[in-house]
């Protein structure tokens, strides 16, 4: 099972890392490096955990500044799934530098080791929680959003935020030359575009809902809808093992859907909508 989760991943580390690493190196040693590498471990570490759980295989991942996490290029997704793996991250880092912090009263000597540990953990896990694309946060966001609007209208609305904190950053970075200087909100600023325009290689699929093996045709099942079910209520019939072909009476005509086309269409309606105005707005576009 390790082997299958885990097959032909490759880790090409980005440049924005290599910048954050000669800046930590720069400012804080070789130390100061090292636990950072460990606190991205930990942070990668819980996304593997959770999207393992619920069904995903890890086929590729990078390693940049904001951390190695999911790949939203991929076309196959379920927004509930988007939304727990990528908080486990953040949430991951928070919970171990409380732990951590809370070690230090019992433990006074503790924070002598652990104090730069403690804050590259919040600080790392604080920043993931932007709404920005494609921090965690930003693909937090998109989940949510896509229940509501097409999930490539909510990655616009995103972008255009990291976009526009991205300035702020800069414009706090210049007020801090004048007042009191401070290179990190330039690098902070400059993570945020970077983030945008770098090739992201991370990618999570699914490992059994779409790479299910049929040994004969009793693993097929036909599941015939309403139209008035949501694209939300479709998905979460999906069975981890067997094919579910959905069938959908419109106009007198049996429509069918197989779990592919449904995901596709989730990627551009919101999930609130029924089926029956899917298809109607497809057939109107078309025609």
């Amino acid at each position: 099972m390790g082997n299958r989760f885990l097959k032909k991943i490759n880790t090409p580390i980005k440049p924005a890392f290599i910048l954050l690493a000669l800046y930590l190196i720069f400012t804080n040693g070789l130390t100061s490096l090292l636990l950072f590498v460990s606190v991205l471990g930990l942070h990668e570490g819980a996304h593997f955990l959770v999207a393992k759980k619920l069904g995903y295989r890890l086929e590729s991942f990078s390693i940049a500044a904001y951390g190695a996490s999911l790949n939203y290029k991929e076309k196959i997704l379920d927004s509930k799934d988007e939304f727990l793996i990528s908080l486990a991250g953040p949430v991951c880092n928070i919970v171990c530098a409380t732990i951590v912090v809370a070690l230090w009263w019992a433990f006074p000597t503790f924070y002598n080791i652990s104090a730069t540990f403690a804050k590259q953990s919040y600080i790392f896990g604080l920043l993931n929680l932007l709404p920005c694309y494609p921090l965690d946060g930003g693909r937090v966001a998109a989940a949510i959003l896509q229940n509501v609007i097409s999930r490539e209208r909510a990655i616009k609305l995103i972008t255009t935020f990291n976009i526009v904190l991205s300035a702020i950053f800069f414009l706090f970075f210049a007020i801090s030359c004048f007042v009191n200087f401070n290179p990190t909100f330039a690098l902070i600023g400059s993570f945020l575009i970077l983030s945008l325009i770098s090739n992201d290689d991370n990618k999570y699929v699914y490992a059994n809902r779409l790479n299910k093996k049929i040994k004969n045709f009793a693993k097929v099942k036909f599941i015939y809808v309403k139209k008035s079910t949501s694209l939300a209520k479709l998905i979460s019939k999906i069975d981890f093992n067997r094919y579910i072909i959905f069938v959908v009476n419109i106009d007198d005509k049996n429509i069918f859907l197989d779990e592919g086309k449904l995901f596709k269409l989730s990627l551009n309606f919101p999930l609130t909508l029924s089926i029956g105005d899917v298809l109607n707005q497809i057939r109107h576009k078309s025609v």
